[in-house]
């Protein structure tokens, strides 16, 4: 790109063209609740563009859409290029620098929420640059556009971001390989023996370290969470559908004990099997 022909009109070094900055007061109630976003702005910069960050940062998490060129980013000791339709996905607190090489436009917003460390540990686990759609960049302009004019529909900010993060979800999820999918295919044909990691791991001709830290990033679950989740659903399906006893149903789950299995559903469904059996019992808890 030609950049010889363009004068930064920013205090900002390498800023040419701004929309924004526009700031959001957030109540009580949002930043306990909701996502809810502090200020954010759409950027057109070139070099020498570039903004460091060390760890005396505030916690907030701060999410790019790239609309054309190229934005670079180091983060966690590692270099990504995020290109047009792409998002970056930061945690502030953590050391990190971004710049421009050549021009490069982009939407940015700073954004907190409950929730927000879970979908950016699900969304990190290799790297903060993610394949993106133009549906979240009008997502953003939305979220933009409300705290410009200054409207304080929060819970309709709060959809907005949640819908971004969602979006990423699904966009991540969709790009299985191979080896995920199979490994999904024989664990839901062979749950009840239980199979080892070492066990699935062979069978998608893959290191049990590398099968699990992919499949983890790639289904949002480690593989042992994934089989015990495969066996439990299959339990509800017996207690609802069937006569068979607790022991049975343990057993034919491929759980070792009837203790075991008691004890993993109670910590995944809050009740025991025998009081869930009862919610779907026609006479319900007189029995």
């Amino acid at each position: 790109m030609e950049t010889n022909r363009v004068k930064p009109i920013s205090i900002e070094s390498g800023i040419i063209e701004k929309e924004g900055i526009y700031f959001h007061d957030s109540s009580a109630f949002a930043k306990e609740h909701l996502f809810y976003p502090f200020f954010g702005a759409v950027y057109t910069c070139t070099s020498p563009y570039r903004v460091r960050r060390s760890t005396d940062y505030p916690k907030v998490y701060l999410l790019f859409y790239i609309l054309e060129g190229e934005l670079h980013v180091k983060y966690n000791g590692k270099h990504q290029v995020a290109r047009r339709d792409d998002v970056i996905f930061l945690d502030c607190s953590l050391p990190h620098q971004y710049w421009a090489e050549d021009l490069v436009s982009f939407q940015w917003l700073h954004f907190e929420g409950a929730l927000t460390p879970l979908y950016y540990e699900l969304l990190s686990q290799d790297g903060v640059c993610h394949s993106g759609r133009s549906e979240i960049s009008l997502l953003l302009a939305n979220i933009l556009n409300y705290i410009k004019n200054k409207e304080n529909n929060e819970h309709r900010l709060s959809s907005y971001i949640y819908d971004v993060l969602t979006r990423l979800m699904v966009q991540n999820q969709s790009d299985k390989s191979p080896a995920v999918i199979s490994a999904v295919r024989y664990m839901s044909l062979h749950y009840r023996e239980t199979p080892s990691v070492e066990q699935i791991a062979r069978y998608v001709a893959l290191n049990p370290h590398y099968f699990s830290r992919i499949f983890k990033q790639q289904m949002g679950l480690s593989p042992h969470s994934y089989l015990l989740s495969l066996q439990l659903q299959h339990a509800k399906v017996l207690l609802v559908e069937s006569t068979l006893n607790i022991q049975q149903i343990a057993e034919e789950c491929g759980f070792m004990s009837s203790t075991h299995f008691i004890r993993a559903f109670k910590f995944k469904n809050a009740v025991t099997p025998m009081v869930f059996r009862k919610y779907y019992n026609p006479s319900g808890f007189k029995n």
